[in-house]
């Protein structure tokens, strides 16, 4: 439901609007003056906000102001409510930012014709604005994989070399060497992703189907577990000795569910994961207690180069894991879930087909 925010002074207007909107289907919320809508509209984030001009404490062009002086509220349409209708104060807010007129007096139907419309407006605009930011960012990221894979390559090289000359490091340098190594894995895998991602957007990827065995799969589960120290907290089971698909696509939808779900959990958690057949596929499933409550909505939405929870969840990664693993499904047919089961586990579900190709 869209919400509404209406700032106006004058009782009578300001209840009329309330009560028409409300029976269209809107949450709406009404302010007084103009201190107290300023507020309002931070704590709710409005999508549309309908705002009197001459008002004490605040008139409406310092409100106005206000809101878009606010990076979270930048984008939200402005529309003043006024019987002020000469040619420079219809000029004067438009230059401060405002999207709209309605002069009083005004036809309630023309309110609703004029609110419908700007919000209409509102979620093309914020669509082509976040389209735009998207592909900026991606650009510039596969811009900066060049640049900075080559000397990653050899850092890893160089620690791998150190690793195996056999030194008699004392404690201290053995462990720093240690958060050396697993630090740059890390940024190392993020700087693949963005070129893996861009390769799959760009259907540049060349699928080679083949016979995973469980063993592969195994390890691939061990390896992550042993980055977090966690190697007991994964219960891996297996009904099928070997699955038919891709080797890359397989272990990278792996590696970023299993890598989430240590993410998202602590210690003595346990990860579930296991491979079994299914008429005639293969399934994939992965659940562990939902320690964040996400909600399968989360899952839906996720954008690339966007994180869970960012403001709140503190968490290593670019955000691009989720978002090559429905990239992936999507393109080969896979049928990929996310569900809270009764007992509050988050769960993912993979369908593999045995005749993906």
């Amino acid at each position: 439901m869209k919400k509404i925010l209406v700032i106006e002074d004058e009782d009578n207007i300001r209840e009329n609007i309330f009560d028409t909107l409300t029976l269209n289907g809107y949450d709406t919320f009404t302010s007084k003056n103009g201190i107290e809508g300023v507020n309002l509209a931070k704590q709710i984030t409005p999508d549309l906000i309908l705002c009197d001009i001459m008002m004490p404490q605040m008139d409406g062009y310092e409100v106005l102001k206000k809101i878009k002086s606010d990076e979270k509220s930048l984008l939200i349409p402005f529309v003043f409510i006024s019987a002020k209708s000469n040619h420079d104060d219809i000029r004067n807010g438009m230059n401060l930012g405002a999207d709209d007129y309605l002069i009083k007096p005004f036809l309630l139907q023309d309110l609703i014709n004029m609110v419908e419309s700007k919000l209409a407006d509102a979620d093309r605009k914020k669509k082509n604005y976040f389209d735009k930011q998207q592909d900026l960012i991606e650009q510039y990221g596969l811009i900066q994989m060049h640049e900075l894979n080559t000397p990653m390559n050899g850092i890893l090289t160089s620690i791998t070399l150190l690793q195996e000359m056999g030194q008699d490091y004392s404690a201290d340098a053995a462990e720093l060497l240690q958060i050396i190594n697993l630090s740059s894995k890390r940024l190392h895998r993020s700087l693949s992703n963005i070129f893996f991602y861009k390769q799959l957007k760009e259907e540049k990827y060349t699928f080679f189907p083949e016979v995973v065995r469980q063993t592969s799969i195994g390890v691939t589960l061990n390896n992550i577990a042993k980055n977090y120290s966690r190697i007991d907290d994964l219960i891996y089971t297996h009904e099928e000795d070997s699955i038919q698909f891709d080797r890359k696509l397989l272990i990278s939808i792996i590696t970023e569910l299993v890598d989430n779900a240590f993410k998202f959990t602590q210690e003595k958690d346990q990860i579930f994961f296991s491979l079994s057949k299914i008429k005639d596929a293969n399934q994939l499933r992965l659940y562990h207690i939902n320690r964040n409550n996400f909600e399968s909505k989360e899952f839906e939405d996720v954008r690339p180069y966007s994180q869970f929870r960012k403001e709140s969840l503190e968490q290593a990664g670019i955000g691009l894991g989720l978002s090559i693993v429905k990239l992936i499904a999507g393109q080969y047919k896979l049928k990929l879930s996310f569900e809270i089961d009764l007992d509050k586990n988050a769960v993912f579900t993979l369908i593999i087909p045995e005749n993906t190709n």
